[in-house]
């Protein structure tokens, strides 16, 4: 969450920062707040008064004096209470600042383009690079009709949307064959990288509280793209939900926890299985398995001293970056708008997309945010600086591989006329093969 002593200081800057993000005003008062906040402020001021002129009559044995002060002390604390459920609430919805340097705009049109890279042509230059998809029209042409990747899935006999309609529903999917080898190769491969890099992998809980989601903010926001478990059967009657990607899970892995400064950075990873709802997504790319209720990703996130996590978020970027061209697949990279930063806890936020030579059109597959100290102040999570003093850290959170949208990615960009699959170099040697060939 944001600090409520900046926007004390900052109210025009915060709310500027709201409208330029199309946050609601009305859910995001910082007038309201202000209000609230200074009659919070002046309620518990008072409440300590009364609290030590308690003490001080007790001590004094002051009978009549310790009832009177005990009746006022209750009136005032039954007074700051819906004062304080407000004020958290219109807290919560307070997004954090964005950088200087997003650009200002509605929706993803506004979006810029930083990086555009094919692998036979490399880097574009910066004259072909411009808003939103405009790349695009530079990205070679297809030399052959090619087929999208439910026809594909179909013919290599690996993506089953029928079977799994009759178990699950819609908008599930059963991978199975050569598929599934191939979404096992990327896990394998950008593990390996990233314990190279370091990174501690982890095995984190698929069912986490509200106060964990809260702290991400995926909660109050993107409440409505969570399932909640029904509590009739867990533990102490607690509500859980099922995460929606393992970021939760690993940075309320440092829940309340203070570390030492030699500790940072720390870096760490999750596959995960992960679900969403995708309410509002009806009969938009629900075809196949680019937007469904049930997907693996492998997530890599980092904590970070403040200073550094700007070289951090930079850092991520790199290791998407290297794991594309690894795989030798088209893609542009994007600093986000204002208007499309997504989550409250954006500071700055790179998307990845990969081009899809049968649609023309750019797929998003990874993103890249830096939430500044926005996500520790609700986890709590700090560090001992160099003073010796107890700072909020930097949480840096990326989506390494969204396993679905990577086969896609690849199926569109690796097909060949017959309707086999060609695998990419970098992971035949986890597949075992170098073509995917359709079923006989």
């Amino acid at each position: 969450m944001l600090d409520i002593n900046f926007i004390r200081e900052h109210p025009e800057e915060v709310k500027n920062n709201i409208l330029q993000r199309g946050v609601d005003p009305k859910k995001a008062d910082v007038d309201r707040l202000l209000v609230l906040d200074k009659q919070r402020r002046q309620l518990t001021t008072n409440i300590e008064q009364l609290r030590h002129a308690r003490t001080e009559a007790a001590e004094k044995r002051d009978i009549e004096r310790g009832r009177k002060l005990k009746e006022d002390l209750k009136s005032l604390e039954e007074q700051l209470e819906p004062l304080v459920t407000e004020w958290q609430l219109l807290m919560s919805w307070m997004p954090n600042m964005l950088s200087a340097d997003t650009p200002v705009g509605k929706d993803a049109g506004g979006n810029v383009e930083i990086k555009a890279w094919h692998p036979q042509r490399g880097y574009f230059p910066k004259e072909e690079l411009g808003l939103a998809e405009h790349s695009g029209r530079f990205m070679p042409g297809p030399a052959f009709p090619l087929r999208d990747h439910v026809e594909l899935g179909k013919l290599l006999d690996s993506i089953d949307l029928e079977q799994s309609a009759k178990t699950s529903g819609s908008r599930f999917s059963y991978i199975k064959g050569g598929l599934s080898l191939l979404q096992f190769a990327l896990f394998e491969l950008l593990k390996n990288k990233l314990l190279q890099e370091g990174f501690t992998p982890m095995i984190v809980p698929l069912l986490v509280k509200e106060k964990v989601l809260y702290g991400t903010s995926h909660f109050p926001g993107d409440a409505d793209q969570v399932y909640k478990i029904e509590n009739k059967y867990v533990e102490e009657n607690q509500d859980l939900f099922l995460v929606g990607s393992s970021e939760p899970s690993l940075f309320g892995y440092y829940l309340d926890k203070v570390l030492a400064s030699d500790e940072l950075p720390q870096k760490f990873f999750a596959y995960t299985s992960c679900f969403r709802s995708e309410v509002g997504s009806w009969g938009k790319d629900v075809r196949g398995l680019k937007r469904v209720h049930q997907f693996d990703k492998l997530e890599m996130d980092a904590l970070t001293a403040p200073e550094a996590s700007g070289e951090m978020h930079e850092y991520l970027l790199s290791l998407n970056e290297w794991f594309l061209q690894q795989l030798r697949l088209p893609y542009h990279v994007i600093l986000m708008c204002s208007g499309d930063t997504g989550y409250a806890a954006t500071h700055k936020k790179y998307d990845i997309e990969v081009w899809l030579p049968s649609q023309k059109t750019y797929m998003e597959v990874m993103s890249d945010t830096n939430a500044t100290d926005f996500q520790s102040r609700r986890f709590n999570t700090r560090y001992l600086n160099s003073k010796g003093e107890k700072e909020y850290v930097h949480n840096v959170n990326d989506t390494g591989c969204a396993m679905g949208r990577m086969i896609i990615a690849i199926l569109d960009n690796y097909q060949q006329p017959d309707g086999s699959v060609k695998v990419p170099g970098a992971l035949q040697a986890y597949v075992g093969k170098e073509l995917l060939e359709p079923k006989k």
